[in-house]
């Protein structure tokens, strides 16, 4: 434990982590045990070293600018998706150890099929650029590029163009394992569904749109550690082939030689994933025992260091959190317990890190893990690996279990919808750590006096997130549109100015996307519930257009909202009032101008007269938060912007947020000299086909010395108050994806 602490410390620079492996290493010291304690520092030294030169290798292959090339590149027939017309791969260079994730667009259905029904190993010969894989540009937003980090991948390929796609004429047996690996795919996709889809999620390790709900449902509950702690299929496969070998009269000294060389092949044919590595592992270890003569716990410590050397980043996701503390747990309990008392335990020990990762936890988790635990693991994990090896054989098996798990994903679903959900927020490490070590001296021997303490303990965190002393003004990295979060100190107000969206343009059927992302819940909605705000006081719709107002659906689904302002005669809209009965929305909608106010804390300065929504008739607002004035303009043009100062001639601001995303058809000349900000807000999105911002607004903001702060640069922008001051912070430094950027920004 104390050389996977310091190589998580080093991997995540975090410096709470390397005291908690400072205090590991006092409580060895203090064993006396001079063996104990030069292994142990041997042991950490020495994943500390990998985890460096893994770092120092992610630094190396990760490219600084865009590469455009021609490339050669092989493709595994299992590792080709596609969504739409859009076909995802992970590109292979032949010769090196080398691969990206990749992305191309079919431009015909053909093409689409050209690229995407190979069942073999194939070498694409391609034209496009190599870049960075950008990070996470918001807080606590999933990280892409930490997650392919873990998968040594440190670049994306974009494909432009595919010259030629021919056979792989080399085979070894990594190769061999992904041709089995697409075989199966293909084999469990003629099953009925949802059946199709746990055999590839539990057996390969696939995640399909079948399991898709599954996995949200687990989440929502709080029963997540189901699919990091079971390795059960690993279990009953070699259960299942020391079975046959029985009956069969063979040597099970030669089979059990032959299942260590095969369960490593596993890995690749199962997808890889933390808990079948752990798995995998442990599964060895137990079949070489009679030769290693070692543990269970020793057992669980090398399947961690080993996995921590392949994977120096494993501890820094739920997933690997979960599958080696969860597993620790079972290990140390008394296994005469009871499966209630266990999943009491495995249900407090996994709070701390699907807090940090979810944000929020169902107050039925523990009852839904008592009755889904045991059912998972004794019934639904062995019905769904025997249908899956019988099915060729017996079908009626497969279709029988099909219904189970209908009932089994109905009955989960039902539970989920149960009102209940906790919304905690995200606690700091510092306060994750505590409630860890708490939890663990609770294990240590259980008492009511160390249980008032762990209650207190998430009382206190829980009162210190949901009431801030601090306020906030935070302009969200939506893409190419806006959301603005205006938030007071104790979360008295929590306003929303504009929800974010995206633009669909009508593209034939096969080339639809089959699965949405949706950009509010990745980012917006994310950093809500890290929060623990789940109640939007009013949100404020700027106009009409789509990058405005297209996520709204999605606040109203996730969120309460108790009222929308809108710019007077846009409420009587039929596209807005869609948009609201698809959320369900049952607040107040309120139609405004500048004689109106809605919440005391920002200003309606326009529109002035009832509109139709357009650009022009686009909501303006102001605020003075933390010694700090704002403007929210929209998409204000430049007309608009002088019949504003026209209107308010001595209006002073220190924090412009730049109308129409820096484009030239806002931001005048005059508009900017008499308002005199500080700082212009820029909110954009990377790659946008419009250019924005606008290469001469820049420099307009740069000759009045105005600091522009593009959301393209720095991602999201904060500004933090208490009382009459506060800081500015953003989540890039500004100098990580230049390559990103227009000249007018990247100078």
């Amino acid at each position: 434990m104390l050389a996977g602490t310091l190589a998580t410390a080093i991997a995540a620079e975090n410096k709470w982590l390397l005291l908690i492996a400072g205090y590991l290493f006092w409580r060895i010291f203090k064993l006396h045990q001079r063996q104990v304690l030069l292994t142990s520092i041997l042991v950490a030294v020495g994943l500390a070293l990998l985890t460096g030169n893994f770092n120092h290798w992610v630094g190396a292959h990760t490219l600084r600018n865009v590469q455009a090339g021609t490339w050669r590149i092989v493709i595994y027939p299992d590792e080709v998706r596609h969504n739409g017309s859009l076909v995802f791969l992970t590109a292979h260079y032949p010769g090196t150890w080398q691969k990206d994730t990749a992305m191309v667009r079919a431009r015909t259905p053909e093409e689409l099929s050209r690229f995407t029904r190979s069942k073999l190993p194939t070498v694409w010969q391609v034209t496009g650029d190599r870049q960075p894989i950008i990070p996470a540009t918001n807080d606590n937003q999933f990280d892409t590029q930490r997650y392919y980090y873990q998968r040594r991948i440190c670049n994306e390929l974009r494909i432009k163009e595919v010259k030629t796609i021919q056979p792989l004429r080399r085979y070894n047996i990594v190769v061999c394992c992904h041709v089995i690996r697409r075989r199966l795919i293909a084999f469990f996709n003629r099953m009925p569904r949802p059946l199709a889809g746990y055999c590839q999620q539990l057996i390969i390790g696939e995640q399909t749109q079948d399991t898709g709900e599954l996995m949200e449902n687990a989440k929502r509950l709080g029963i997540i550690h189901l699919f990091c702690i079971s390795g059960m299929h690993v279990v009953l496969l070699v259960t299942l082939v020391r079975m046959t070998a029985t009956y069969l009269w063979l040597d099970l000294e030669l089979v059990n030689w032959c299942l260590l060389f095969f369960l490593p092949a596993y890995l690749i044919i199962g997808g890889g994933s933390v808990s079948l590595i752990r798995a995998v592992i442990m599964m060895e270890l137990i079949l070489g025992h009679r030769i290693l003569k070692i543990d269970a716990l020793d057992g669980w410590a090398i399947s961690l260091l080993i996995g921590m050397a392949w994977n120096p980043y494993l501890l820094l996701n739920l997933g690997g959190q979960l599958t080696y503390l969860l597993s620790l747990v079972l290990h140390v309990i008394n296994p005469q317990i009871g499966n209630f008392k266990r999943c009491w335990w495995l249900g407090l020990v996994s709070l701390p890190s699907i807090l940090a990762n979810v944000y929020e936890v169902h107050w039925l988790s523990f009852f839904a893990s008592f009755i889904m635990i045991p059912f998972f693991s004794v019934v639904i994990f062995p019905l769904v690996v025997v249908s899956a090896v019988t099915y060729d054989c017996v079908p009626l098996v497969g279709q029988f279990v099909n219904e189970v798990l209908i009932f089994f994903q109905h009955s989960l679903s039902t539970i989920g919808q149960i009102p209940g959900m906790i919304p905690f927020g995200k606690p700091p490490l510092f306060w994750n750590l505590a409630f860890f070590i708490l939890t663990l001296w609770l294990l240590e021997r259980p008492s009511f006096k160390k249980y008032d303490y762990l209650l207190v303990a998430y009382l206190v965190c829980f009162t210190v997130i949901h009431f801030p002393l601090a306020g906030e003004v935070t302009f969200v990295d939506i893409g190419q549109g806006y959301s603005i979060l205006v938030r007071t100190p104790l979360n008295r107000r929590v306003m929303l100015i504009d929800t974010g969206g995206k633009l669909n343009f009508k593209q034939p059927q096969w080339a639809r996307m089959t699965v949405h992302s949706d950009g509010a819940k990745r980012a917006t909605i994310n950093y809500l519930k890290s929060r623990g705000i789940t109640t939007i006081d009013t949100i404020y719709l700027s106009h009409h257009d789509a990058d405005h107002i297209g996520y709204l659906p999605t606040f109203l689904k996730e969120m309460r909202v108790r009222k929308i302002a809108v710019p007077a005669g846009m409420e009587d809209q039929a596209q807005l009032i869609k948009r609201l009965s698809n959320g369900h929305f049952t607040g107040q909608l309120r139609g405004v101008t500048d004689r109106d106010q809605v919440d005391p804390e920002l200003r309606i300065l326009h529109p002035f007269n009832r509109g139709d929504g357009e650009n022009e008739d686009s909501m303006v607002l102001t605020g003075n938060f933390g010694g700090q004035s704002f403007i929210f303009t929209g998409d204000l043009d430049r007309q608009g912007e002088r019949a504003v100062l026209q209107r308010y001639p001595d209006l002073r601001i220190g924090v412009l947020k730049l109308g129409h995303h820096g484009s030239r058809t806002a931001s005048d000349p005059q508009f900017l000299d008499t308002l005199h900000p500080q700082i212009g807000i820029i909110s954009a999105g990377r790659f946008n086909r419009y250019h924005h911002p606008n290469d001469d607004v820049v420099e307009e903001l740069k000759c009045r010395n105005i600091k522009p702060l593009s959301t393209q640069q720095y991602g999201m922008i904060k500004y933090n108050y208490r009382g009459q001051s506060g800081k500015w912070q953003t989540k890039l430094r500004g100098d990580e994806i230049k390559w990103t950027l227009p000249s007018s920004l990247s100078n």
